[in-house]
């Protein structure tokens, strides 16, 4: 679905907001948003500020489903902001954004913003929590039993990056957060992974099986994995991705797999 989404991405507009100087284009996916806000905070932390306070003030207090911290898809206009009332990953949005907070906290200084929207951050880490299953995978749409392997490494990277920054606030809730990454991280082991072989999705009992000749979702599930494991991944299958899917694999080394002794986040968590 992502990829569908991204053909939507090239129609420039004019006109200034806190969304389009991060991606110049009407409609407004947050996923992407957060990817990309990523690659511009070293030189523009300014515009990652004003598009993480949008993102916040735009979150749903319920949406559709009950759920609160959650995003939808947004179509933007010079005089409005229309809500499209749809997310193509609630996990995975809340995931990224997480992460992106963390890096915007570590490249400005400025915790401030985190402790003023805390209780929202907290929203839209306890998504990823609502969302996790009895086999300990989180699905990605409440409506659907289907969990990701690539959106579930995501939702480690982020609440693993919420748990530090609560941590270095020195606010409790840190463990919980921190005890549910871990909680994801084994259960993405146990369910999706065995010997060589690769699932890149779950569905009910059912096992999608990654397949090397097919590049997406297949073999780039594989290739997060491997990040997230500290393995390289193939130059040739990196030729193959997209600029969303190699920022993605980016973001999973900077969190891939760690001691899972809760005291190395006094060490940077990362």
């Amino acid at each position: 679905m992502k990829i569908i989404l991204i053909t939507l991405l090239f129609i420039n507009i004019s006109f200034s907001h806190p969304v389009l100087d991060i991606i110049n284009n009407s409609y407004a996916v947050p996923y992407f948003l957060n990817l990309t806000a990523m690659d511009l905070l070293p030189s523009d932390p300014e515009k990652v500020k004003s598009y993480i306070r949008w993102y916040l003030d735009h979150l749903n207090y319920p949406d559709k489903y009950g759920l609160t911290g959650t995003i939808y898809d947004y179509y933007i206009t010079e005089n409005s902001e229309v809500p499209l009332y749809t997310y193509d990953s609630a996990d995975a949005y809340a995931a990224t954004f997480l992460f992106l907070i963390y890096l915007y906290a570590e490249k400005t200084n400025d915790y401030q913003l985190v402790k003023e929207n805390l209780q929202k951050l907290k929203d839209v880490a306890y998504v990823i929590a609502y969302l996790q299953d009895q086999d300990g995978l989180i699905k990605a749409l409440p409506n659907a039993n289907l969990k990701y392997l690539v959106d579930n490494i995501e939702c480690v990277c982020g609440l693993r990056a919420f748990s530090l920054l609560l941590w270095k606030l020195k606010d409790p809730d840190w463990s919980y957060y921190f005890t549910i990454s871990h909680n994801v991280e084994s259960s993405v082991m146990k369910n999706l992974t065995w010997r060589d072989q690769v699932a890149w999705a779950k569905l009910d009992d059912k096992l999608f099986i990654a397949n090397d000749s097919v590049v997406y979702p297949d073999l780039y599930a594989k290739a997060v994995l491997y990040s997230f494991l500290g393995r390289a991944v193939p130059n040739k299958w990196v030729s193959k991705f997209d600029h969303f899917q190699k920022r993605v694999i980016k973001m999973v080394r900077l969190c891939r797999r760690r001691d899972s002794n809760p005291h190395a986040l006094s060490g940077g968590g990362f």
